[in-house]
């Protein structure tokens, strides 16, 4: 499921961007300028791309079921994949094409007062969302360096708005330089390259984004430290003595699968082992050893029959011990696969042989 921030985040987001749309479309019908109705583009396309977010974290947010039994997480990232598809083909394509329209046809826009007030309240507005989304990532991110966090961990919805609105604000900056450059000059190049370089910021931004997007979909491993973390706690237990073939994969920000082969120590598994086997067998005078050798074949069966009991629990007790102190200390862990490994050499078996032998 999807950290409540996020969600927050993008409504607050696509209210803010749909308001900031209407009045941008007010202010290039006023103005005429090319920078104003690029901004309003890059406005709209950014609302029509936190409609998918949003989609995609509510349908992420759907329980497991017999046909995804990891649930539907990776839905928020074909969702943010086609939001950020909208932003290269409608904002970065839409407001380049204007741009380069403007240098072909120059057409000096118009500078009033309603320009310089829509510009001003919507600089207001999407600064307003950029900070609420800077706020969001600074309360899940802990200790992490903020741009670690970005990088690495952040949910991708909340990443978008932030880069989103970073660029909201950037590309308003640049339009009312190109506005004011125009005016002061005469010469409507200004304004239309101001279009342009707003275009491109936008698309090295949803090119970020697919990139982001599709690492996820493919099941990149957990973030640096989080996997030597997990191996560190899995070898704090006695009952390890060996640790191969880790693998991790981010099912979304919030859910990590973890997955190791173990190799138990011998000696420590009939050590606690020794109590059950001193214990009588079916009545038997002695214990699980001397019923071995005092009795038939039933006896033995009998024997083997507790053996194999405790050691299957003493097995099964220890991967809960393991996966419990793994899940205490990494929250994310939701799925973790614990698989019994042989030894790499026969010395440990030979070993635990001996202690078992002495135990009975």
């Amino acid at each position: 499921m999807a950290a409540p921030g996020s969600l927050t985040t993008v409504v607050m987001a696509l209210a803010g961007n749909a308001f900031v749309t209407a009045i941008k479309l007010i202010g290039f019908v006023l103005s005429g300028s090319g920078a104003m109705l690029s901004e309003a583009v890059h406005s709209a396309a950014d609302t029509g791309n936190q409609v998918l977010l949003f989609l995609g974290l509510k349908r992420a947010a759907r329980e497991p079921d017999d046909k995804f039994h990891y649930g539907y997480g990776g839905e928020r990232f074909v969702f943010g994949m086609l939001s950020a598809s909208g932003i290269f083909f409608i904002g970065c394509g839409v407001t380049v094409y204007h741009g380069i329209s403007g240098l072909l046809s120059p057409h000096a826009p118009q500078l009033g007062i309603a320009t310089v007030v829509i510009l001003a309240a919507s600089f207001v507005i999407e600064g307003g969302v950029l900070l609420f989304a800077i706020r969001a990532i600074s309360r899940e991110r802990g200790k992490v360096p903020f741009f670690r966090y970005v990088r690495e961990s952040a949910d991708p919805a909340t990443v978008a708005i932030l880069l989103e609105d970073g660029a909201a604000v950037l590309g308003l900056v640049l339009a009312a330089l190109g506005i004011l450059a125009t005016y002061l000059t005469g010469n409507p190049m200004w304004d239309s390259i101001a279009s342009i370089v707003v275009g491109v910021v936008l698309g090295v931004i949803a090119i970020d984004l697919v990139i982001q997007n599709r690492d996820l979909l493919l099941g990149k491993a957990v973030p640096d430290g989080v996997e030597d973390r997990f191996v560190e706690i899995v070898r704090r237990h006695p009952s390890v003595r060996e640790v191969h073939d880790v693998k991790t994969r981010q099912l979304t920000p919030e859910a990590y699968k973890l997955k190791a082969e173990l190799v138990m120590d011998e000696g420590y598994l009939a050590r606690r082992l020794a109590p059950g086997l001193a214990r009588p067998v079916g009545g038997a005078g002695g214990g699980a050893g001397g019923s071995a050798e005092g009795g038939g074949g039933g006896g033995d069966e009998a024997t083997l029959r507790v053996l194999a009991t405790l050691a299957l629990h003493a097995v099964a007790d220890e991967i809960a011990s393991i996966e419990r102190a793994v899940r205490a200390e990494i929250p994310q862990a939701r799925h973790i696969d614990l698989e019994i490994s042989r030894a790499a050499t026969g010395a440990g078996a030979t070993g635990a042989a001996g202690a078992a032998g002495a135990a009975g």
